[in-house]
Protein backbone atom coordinates (compact mmCIF):
# COMPACT_ATOMS: atom_id res chain seq x y z
CA UNK A 1 0.00 0.00 0.00
CA UNK A 2 1.05 3.91 -0.76
CA UNK A 3 -0.12 6.38 1.61
CA UNK A 4 -0.56 10.16 0.53
CA UNK A 5 -0.38 12.62 2.44
CA UNK A 6 -2.34 16.33 1.63
CA UNK A 7 -2.20 18.58 4.70
CA UNK A 8 -3.76 21.66 2.92
CA UNK A 9 -6.14 19.79 0.79
CA UNK A 10 -9.21 21.40 -0.48
CA UNK A 11 -12.63 20.96 -2.91
CA UNK A 12 -11.58 21.93 -6.41
CA UNK A 13 -14.49 23.49 -8.03
CA UNK A 14 -13.55 24.59 -11.80
CA UNK A 15 -16.93 26.65 -13.55
CA UNK A 16 -16.46 26.90 -17.70
CA UNK A 17 -17.87 29.47 -19.34
CA UNK A 18 -17.95 32.13 -22.26
CA UNK A 19 -16.44 34.87 -21.11
CA UNK A 20 -15.73 36.03 -17.77
CA UNK A 21 -17.31 39.65 -17.49
CA UNK A 22 -16.74 41.62 -14.08
CA UNK A 23 -19.33 43.16 -12.22
CA UNK A 24 -21.78 41.13 -14.06
CA UNK A 25 -23.54 37.94 -14.02
CA UNK A 26 -21.88 34.96 -15.50
CA UNK A 27 -24.25 31.73 -16.99
CA UNK A 28 -21.84 28.73 -16.29
CA UNK A 29 -21.72 26.62 -18.92
CA UNK A 30 -20.98 23.12 -17.25
CA UNK A 31 -18.58 22.58 -13.66
CA UNK A 32 -16.79 19.65 -12.11
CA UNK A 33 -16.84 19.35 -8.14
CA UNK A 34 -13.81 16.95 -7.08
CA UNK A 35 -11.73 16.45 -4.20
CA UNK A 36 -8.26 18.26 -4.65
CA UNK A 37 -5.06 18.76 -3.25
CA UNK A 38 -1.71 17.51 -4.78
CA UNK A 39 -1.97 14.48 -2.70
CA UNK A 40 -5.59 13.62 -3.44
CA UNK A 41 -4.69 13.77 -6.96
CA UNK A 42 -1.78 11.63 -7.07
CA UNK A 43 -4.06 9.05 -4.99
CA UNK A 44 -6.80 9.28 -7.81
CA UNK A 45 -4.30 8.10 -10.94
CA UNK A 46 -2.95 5.72 -8.25
CA UNK A 47 -5.99 3.81 -8.14
CA UNK A 48 -6.76 4.20 -11.49
CA UNK A 49 -3.50 2.66 -12.13
CA UNK A 50 -4.89 -0.37 -9.57
CA UNK A 51 -3.03 0.33 -6.45
CA UNK A 52 -3.99 0.34 -3.18
CA UNK A 53 -3.50 3.79 -1.01
CA UNK A 54 -4.86 5.17 1.56
CA UNK A 55 -4.89 9.19 1.42
CA UNK A 56 -4.07 11.25 4.60
CA UNK A 57 -3.60 14.62 6.30
CA UNK A 58 -6.60 17.14 7.23
CA UNK A 59 -10.14 17.61 6.80
CA UNK A 60 -12.92 19.60 8.55
CA UNK A 61 -16.48 21.11 7.81
CA UNK A 62 -18.80 20.29 5.01
CA UNK A 63 -15.97 20.24 2.79
CA UNK A 64 -14.34 17.96 4.51
CA UNK A 65 -16.91 15.42 4.20
CA UNK A 66 -17.69 15.56 1.06
CA UNK A 67 -13.54 14.97 0.24
CA UNK A 68 -13.75 11.80 2.04
CA UNK A 69 -17.03 10.58 1.39
CA UNK A 70 -15.95 10.93 -2.36
CA UNK A 71 -12.52 9.73 -2.43
CA UNK A 72 -14.49 6.04 -0.92
CA UNK A 73 -16.45 6.08 -3.59
CA UNK A 74 -13.27 6.30 -5.80
CA UNK A 75 -11.77 3.43 -3.63
CA UNK A 76 -9.40 5.16 -2.10
CA UNK A 77 -8.97 4.66 2.11
CA UNK A 78 -9.58 7.98 3.80
CA UNK A 79 -7.24 8.19 7.14
CA UNK A 80 -7.34 12.20 7.25
CA UNK A 81 -7.24 13.64 11.03
CA UNK A 82 -10.90 15.86 11.74
CA UNK A 83 -9.98 19.19 12.80
CA UNK A 84 -12.01 22.30 13.50
CA UNK A 85 -11.78 24.24 11.02
CA UNK A 86 -13.00 24.40 7.34
CA UNK A 87 -11.46 22.55 4.58
CA UNK A 88 -11.05 25.31 2.11
CA UNK A 89 -12.26 25.38 -1.52
CA UNK A 90 -10.48 26.79 -4.99
CA UNK A 91 -12.01 27.84 -7.70
CA UNK A 92 -11.11 27.75 -11.09
CA UNK A 93 -12.78 29.67 -14.03
CA UNK A 94 -12.04 28.82 -17.36
CA UNK A 95 -13.29 30.72 -20.60
CA UNK A 96 -13.74 29.33 -23.79
CA UNK A 97 -10.01 30.67 -25.12
CA UNK A 98 -8.67 28.52 -22.20
CA UNK A 99 -7.81 31.66 -19.94
CA UNK A 100 -7.98 30.52 -16.60
CA UNK A 101 -8.79 32.39 -13.51
CA UNK A 102 -7.95 31.08 -9.79
CA UNK A 103 -9.62 32.16 -6.50
CA UNK A 104 -7.67 29.85 -3.80
CA UNK A 105 -8.93 29.71 -0.62
CA UNK A 106 -5.73 29.80 2.48
CA UNK A 107 -7.35 26.75 4.45
CA UNK A 108 -7.59 26.32 7.81
CA UNK A 109 -5.22 27.00 11.02
CA UNK A 110 -3.99 24.09 12.03
CA UNK A 111 -4.38 23.88 16.22
CA UNK A 112 -1.25 22.04 17.80
CA UNK A 113 -3.06 19.20 19.39
CA UNK A 114 -4.44 18.49 15.81
CA UNK A 115 -0.44 18.76 14.55
CA UNK A 116 0.98 16.10 17.21
CA UNK A 117 -2.42 14.05 16.67
CA UNK A 118 -1.59 13.73 12.80
CA UNK A 119 2.12 12.53 13.74
CA UNK A 120 0.65 10.06 16.14
CA UNK A 121 -1.45 8.86 13.21
CA UNK A 122 1.18 8.56 10.83
CA UNK A 123 3.33 6.57 13.18
CA UNK A 124 0.09 4.24 13.71
CA UNK A 125 -1.03 3.70 10.16
CA UNK A 126 2.92 2.59 9.43
CA UNK A 127 2.57 -0.01 12.37
CA UNK A 128 -0.64 -1.54 11.54
CA UNK A 129 -0.31 -1.32 7.76
CA UNK A 130 1.17 -2.80 4.82
CA UNK A 131 2.92 1.08 4.26
CA UNK A 132 5.64 0.64 1.01
CA UNK A 133 5.98 4.52 0.24
CA UNK A 134 5.10 7.62 2.26
CA UNK A 135 4.43 10.51 -0.49
CA UNK A 136 3.46 14.16 0.33
CA UNK A 137 2.67 16.46 -2.04
CA UNK A 138 1.84 20.42 -1.33
CA UNK A 139 1.85 23.56 0.90
CA UNK A 140 1.48 23.23 4.71
CA UNK A 141 -1.16 25.10 6.52
CA UNK A 142 -1.18 27.87 8.51
CA UNK A 143 -0.61 26.56 12.03
CA UNK A 144 1.85 23.78 10.79
CA UNK A 145 6.24 24.65 11.62
CA UNK A 146 8.19 24.87 8.40
CA UNK A 147 10.13 21.28 9.76
CA UNK A 148 6.72 19.53 9.32
CA UNK A 149 7.78 17.46 6.01
CA UNK A 150 11.03 17.28 7.78
CA UNK A 151 9.43 15.57 10.88
CA UNK A 152 7.67 13.15 8.36
CA UNK A 153 10.57 12.39 6.98
CA UNK A 154 12.74 11.08 10.23
CA UNK A 155 9.19 9.13 11.01
CA UNK A 156 9.31 6.88 7.36
CA UNK A 157 13.38 6.51 8.20
CA UNK A 158 12.99 4.90 11.47
CA UNK A 159 10.35 2.17 9.83
CA UNK A 160 12.61 1.93 6.85
CA UNK A 161 9.93 3.23 4.15
CA UNK A 162 10.52 5.32 1.49
CA UNK A 163 9.44 8.92 1.38
CA UNK A 164 8.52 10.89 -1.46
CA UNK A 165 8.25 14.85 -1.71
CA UNK A 166 6.80 17.35 -4.24
CA UNK A 167 6.66 20.94 -2.42
CA UNK A 168 8.59 23.83 -2.46
CA UNK A 169 9.70 27.10 -1.13
CA UNK A 170 10.86 26.77 2.87
CA UNK A 171 9.23 23.03 3.46
CA UNK A 172 11.74 21.95 0.64
CA UNK A 173 14.60 23.47 1.68
CA UNK A 174 13.77 22.03 5.84
CA UNK A 175 12.71 18.85 4.48
CA UNK A 176 16.05 17.80 1.83
CA UNK A 177 18.01 18.07 5.51
CA UNK A 178 16.23 14.53 6.55
CA UNK A 179 17.05 13.08 3.04
CA UNK A 180 13.69 12.15 1.76
CA UNK A 181 14.13 9.17 -1.33
CA UNK A 182 12.80 11.45 -4.45
CA UNK A 183 11.92 15.04 -4.97
CA UNK A 184 10.61 16.56 -7.82
CA UNK A 185 11.60 20.25 -7.63
CA UNK A 186 10.95 22.61 -10.91
CA UNK A 187 13.94 24.68 -12.24
CA UNK A 188 13.21 27.62 -10.12
CA UNK A 189 12.65 26.08 -6.88
CA UNK A 190 16.17 24.13 -7.66
CA UNK A 191 17.72 27.63 -8.15
CA UNK A 192 16.14 29.10 -5.21
CA UNK A 193 17.46 26.17 -3.01
CA UNK A 194 20.79 26.16 -4.52
CA UNK A 195 21.35 30.07 -5.35
CA UNK A 196 21.96 29.71 -8.52
CA UNK A 197 20.46 30.28 -11.93
CA UNK A 198 20.35 27.88 -14.21
CA UNK A 199 20.26 28.97 -18.36
CA UNK A 200 21.48 25.58 -19.86
CA UNK A 201 20.83 21.84 -19.23
CA UNK A 202 24.03 21.72 -18.11
CA UNK A 203 23.86 24.19 -15.49
CA UNK A 204 20.46 22.00 -14.30
CA UNK A 205 22.65 18.70 -14.36
CA UNK A 206 25.80 20.68 -12.26
CA UNK A 207 22.52 22.05 -10.04
CA UNK A 208 21.27 18.34 -9.73
CA UNK A 209 24.63 16.58 -8.88
CA UNK A 210 25.01 19.52 -5.40
CA UNK A 211 21.75 17.56 -4.37
CA UNK A 212 23.74 14.17 -3.94
CA UNK A 213 25.29 16.37 -0.69
CA UNK A 214 21.66 15.53 0.71
CA UNK A 215 21.96 11.93 0.40
CA UNK A 216 18.63 11.80 -1.79
CA UNK A 217 18.46 8.59 -4.09
CA UNK A 218 16.14 10.14 -7.39
CA UNK A 219 15.92 14.50 -8.45
CA UNK A 220 13.29 14.72 -11.00
CA UNK A 221 12.75 17.77 -12.76
CA UNK A 222 10.18 18.50 -15.23
CA UNK A 223 11.05 20.22 -18.33
CA UNK A 224 7.14 20.49 -19.30
CA UNK A 225 6.36 18.78 -22.88
CA UNK A 226 10.29 18.66 -23.75
CA UNK A 227 9.80 15.55 -20.55
CA UNK A 228 12.28 15.62 -17.68
CA UNK A 229 15.83 15.18 -16.48
CA UNK A 230 15.87 12.87 -13.42
CA UNK A 231 19.36 12.12 -11.31
CA UNK A 232 19.22 8.35 -10.36
CA UNK A 233 22.01 7.78 -7.44
CA UNK A 234 24.97 8.91 -9.71
CA UNK A 235 22.77 8.46 -12.79
CA UNK A 236 21.34 11.16 -15.32
CA UNK A 237 18.37 10.72 -17.27
CA UNK A 238 16.16 12.36 -20.17
CA UNK A 239 12.96 11.56 -20.74
CA UNK A 240 11.31 12.29 -24.31
CA UNK A 241 7.81 12.42 -24.64
CA UNK A 242 5.53 12.13 -27.74
CA UNK A 243 3.82 15.46 -29.11
CA UNK A 244 -0.15 15.35 -27.71
CA UNK A 245 -3.39 17.17 -27.85
CA UNK A 246 -3.45 18.92 -24.36
CA UNK A 247 -6.43 19.41 -23.09
CA UNK A 248 -5.76 20.75 -19.40
CA UNK A 249 -2.06 20.31 -18.17
CA UNK A 250 -3.29 21.15 -14.69
CA UNK A 251 -2.40 17.88 -12.36
CA UNK A 252 0.27 16.28 -14.90
CA UNK A 253 2.94 16.63 -12.24
CA UNK A 254 0.48 14.87 -9.57
CA UNK A 255 -0.55 12.35 -12.02
CA UNK A 256 3.20 11.84 -13.16
CA UNK A 257 4.39 11.31 -9.19
CA UNK A 258 1.40 8.52 -9.37
CA UNK A 259 3.22 6.52 -11.81
CA UNK A 260 6.46 7.02 -10.29
CA UNK A 261 5.07 5.76 -7.06
CA UNK A 262 3.69 2.43 -8.20
CA UNK A 263 6.78 1.44 -9.77
CA UNK A 264 8.96 2.83 -6.71
CA UNK A 265 6.78 0.55 -4.68
CA UNK A 266 7.49 -2.61 -7.13
CA UNK A 267 11.06 -1.80 -6.71
CA UNK A 268 11.50 -1.10 -10.23
CA UNK A 269 14.38 0.15 -12.40
CA UNK A 270 14.73 4.07 -13.10
CA UNK A 271 14.04 3.80 -16.52
CA UNK A 272 10.78 2.27 -15.33
CA UNK A 273 10.24 4.69 -12.64
CA UNK A 274 10.22 7.81 -15.24
CA UNK A 275 8.64 6.01 -17.99
CA UNK A 276 6.00 5.17 -16.21
CA UNK A 277 5.67 8.47 -14.59
CA UNK A 278 5.81 10.77 -18.01
CA UNK A 279 3.46 8.34 -19.00
CA UNK A 280 0.74 8.96 -16.68
CA UNK A 281 1.46 12.57 -16.84
CA UNK A 282 0.73 13.17 -20.47
CA UNK A 283 -2.16 10.90 -20.02
CA UNK A 284 -3.73 13.73 -17.46
CA UNK A 285 -2.82 16.04 -19.79
CA UNK A 286 -5.15 14.89 -22.52
CA UNK A 287 -7.78 14.98 -20.10
CA UNK A 288 -9.67 18.09 -19.10
CA UNK A 289 -10.77 16.56 -15.52
CA UNK A 290 -7.58 16.73 -13.05
CA UNK A 291 -6.27 13.65 -11.43
CA UNK A 292 -7.86 11.72 -14.19
CA UNK A 293 -5.92 9.28 -17.20
CA UNK A 294 -7.66 6.91 -19.76
CA UNK A 295 -5.85 3.48 -18.99
CA UNK A 296 -6.62 2.22 -22.20
CA UNK A 297 -4.22 4.60 -23.83
CA UNK A 298 -1.26 3.77 -21.72
CA UNK A 299 0.32 1.41 -23.32
CA UNK A 300 0.31 3.47 -26.64
CA UNK A 301 1.50 6.23 -24.46
CA UNK A 302 4.10 4.00 -22.91
CA UNK A 303 5.37 2.98 -26.01
CA UNK A 304 5.92 6.70 -27.52
CA UNK A 305 8.39 7.68 -24.32
CA UNK A 306 11.77 6.82 -24.65
CA UNK A 307 14.50 7.15 -21.82
CA UNK A 308 18.25 7.85 -22.17
CA UNK A 309 20.84 8.09 -19.92
CA UNK A 310 23.08 11.25 -20.72
CA UNK A 311 25.92 10.35 -17.55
Amino acid sequence: MIATITLNPSVDICYYLDNLLLNQSNRIQKYYKTPGGKGINVSKVLTQLGVEVAATGFLGGTTGQFIEEKLKEMSVTPRFVKIQGDTRNCIAIVDSSGNQTELLEAGPNIREAESKLFIKQISELIRDSNIHVLAASGSLPKGLGTDYYKKLIEIAHKNKIKFVLDTSGDYLKEAIKAAPYLIKPNISELEDFLGMTITSEEELISGMYKLQDYSIEMVVVSLGENGCLALCGKEIYKVYLPKVYIKSAVGSGDAMLAGMLKEIQKESSYQEILKTGCTCGVLNAMNEKTGTIDTTKFAEIYSQISVKRLE
